[in-house]
């Protein structure tokens, strides 16, 4: 398992300022070896994983296909379609399915409303696990030793403290969070961007993403806030009982 997550990290290199990889980088950014990173490079291009080109690797074609295989036939998303939909329709704001996974938290699904505006993360983009209620009403359900290390994580590097946000302050906003069963953001991520996120969880009750309606404030705040948040929290307890019935 170590040396299948150690060759599974290449992918973590890829960014939009770094399409291609090479051994080079690998070494670099990882601290392989160049055996080990010729190695991982010529069985990720076997499996159709990666492809080279002529100043590196890029991905390959079978995240396509992947890819095609995840939106067509997941069962997170196929259960979540058409709540998703009904949730457009009723308030014309966006609406995510999002995925816990690592230590992020990923949009799987994104149903544009009559609103144009940016979203946070984008699809299968991370996004900002303490500025936003898709990331955050995940947190609120994490062990409290997941919770600590993924705040020293960031607090090592100033990022949380520089922005107030001191411990005890932020768990009690995450007990909070739990108590009501959703998170509220304003203009967290984006200015004019308001937005309201329920937890997920799989069959054994244990947090597996979330739901989000989201769009301008000026929309957002034409609502009761009873009603979107009644709305996000019925979607997401909905998608939560047909996981379990997977």
């Amino acid at each position: 398992m170590n040396s299948l997550r150690r060759l599974l990290q290449v992918f973590d290199l890829f960014r939009p300022e770094q399409p291609l990889i090479d051994v080079e980088i690998i070494c670099r950014e990882l601290g392989y070896t160049p055996a080990t990173a010729y190695r991982y490079l010529r069985e990720l291009g076997d499996a159709g994983l990666l492809k080279r080109l002529p100043r590196g690797y890029a991905l390959g074609p079978r995240i396509i296909t992947l890819e095609h295989q995840m939106a067509n036939y997941d069962p997170l998303l196929a259960c979540s379609r058409d709540l998703v939909d009904k949730l457009v329709a009723d308030t014309g704001l966006d609406a995510l399915v999002s995925e816990w996974h690592g230590d992020s938290v990923v949009n799987v699904l994104i149903q544009r409303g009559s609103d144009a505006g940016p979203v946070g993360g984008g699809k299968g983009r991370p996004i900002d696990l303490f500025h936003s209620a898709t990331s955050r009403v995940v947190l609120a359900y994490l062990l409290p030793r997941q919770i600590r290390r993924l705040y020293d994580a960031h607090a090592n590097q100033d990022q949380l403290l520089h922005l107030g946000l001191e411990w005890k302050p932020f768990t009690k906003s995450l007990l909070a969070i739990r108590k009501q069963g959703y998170c509220i953001s304003e203009s967290e991520l984006y200015p004019g961007r308001s937005g309201v996120a329920a937890p997920i969880f799989d069959e054994k009750r244990r947090i597996l993403g979330s739901m989000t309606l989201v769009g301008r404030s000026e929309r957002f705040h034409a609502f009761q806030r009873s009603y979107l948040c009644d709305l996000v929290m019925g979607a997401a307890a909905e998608l939560t009982t047909r996981i379990a019935l997977q």
